[in-house]
């Protein structure tokens, strides 16, 4: 029985080496991101930086980027599918002109492509619709949360490649690249790494990622010259140059 233990006490340190992801449930509620600190130190600088965000969503719930983007300091371009959401974010940022709005889904290549989305839930501007968060390319992905068929429904959507995005904005340089697109995300971040001119960090969910997924892509972002810092739901990929100019500031 002894042995038996060792072994299994073995076996899961070893399972536990494989999750790129330590389980810390001693430590104290994230309360602070780590795009937080590259966002207010560009803000301290007085540096007026471009946003990309791929999965705006209404551009407030749960949103890491929305209080940094209402300033009006920075020029954001939001991209959201989702004609419910879509209609929400264009209210959020009504009359800010720093902000383009893009409603499309970023996909392999231009054209159109099915999005699944929990049905219209009736609720009001006013309240905050957790739903429209989980839209996704993948209905597996709404049934994940706890979605019956019933209540998802299938539409088509217009849908670019992030490189004909990037082309046809006229984007030559991106500083952050926010993405969240449920359990899209590996796909739009290898996007991003094919780019002519690589965005100086990279923002995403890292909980809807494939097991397959995980070494491969973080193995890419380190071999493109990023360092890797992460929370509870998401990575942060920072070009090693732009710590250096984070540091001891720009020449």
């Amino acid at each position: 029985i002894e042995i038996m233990g060792r072994r299994l006490n073995l076996l899961f340190q070893y399972f536990l080496e494989l999750i790129p992801f330590d389980v810390c449930w001693r430590l104290p509620t994230i309360t602070l991101a780590p795009v937080d600190l590259v966002l207010a130190n560009y803000e301290a600088r007085g540096d007026a930086i471009t946003i990309l965000q791929i999965g705006a969503c209404d551009g407030v719930t749960n949103d890491p980027i929305h209080r940094h983007v209402e300033k009006g300091l920075n020029r954001a371009v939001l991209v959201e599918p989702n004609p419910l959401a879509f209609a929400r974010l264009q209210k959020t940022y009504a009359g800010c002109p720093n902000v383009t709005l893009v409603q499309c889904a970023i996909a392999e290549q231009d054209g159109e492509a099915h999005l699944y989305r929990l049905k219209r839930t009736g609720m009001k501007d006013a309240e905050v619709d957790l739903t429209l968060q989980i839209s996704s390319f993948y209905r597996k992905h709404l049934k994940r949360h706890g979605k019956e068929d019933h209540e998802i429904e299938r539409i088509a959507v217009s849908c670019r490649s992030l490189s004909s995005l990037v082309t046809e904005l006229g984007l030559t340089r991106i500083d952050l690249l926010q993405i969240d697109v449920e359990g899209f995300d590996a796909q739009v971040v290898r996007m991003a790494l094919k780019l002519p001119v690589l965005p100086d960090c990279i923002h995403f969910e890292h909980l809807h990622l494939g097991n397959a997924d995980r070494k491969p892509l973080f193995d890419s972002l380190h071999s493109s010259g990023y360092l890797l810092g992460y929370d509870a739901w998401n990575v942060l990929a920072l070009q090693t140059q732009v710590m250096d100019e984070l540091r001891v500031g720009k020449a």
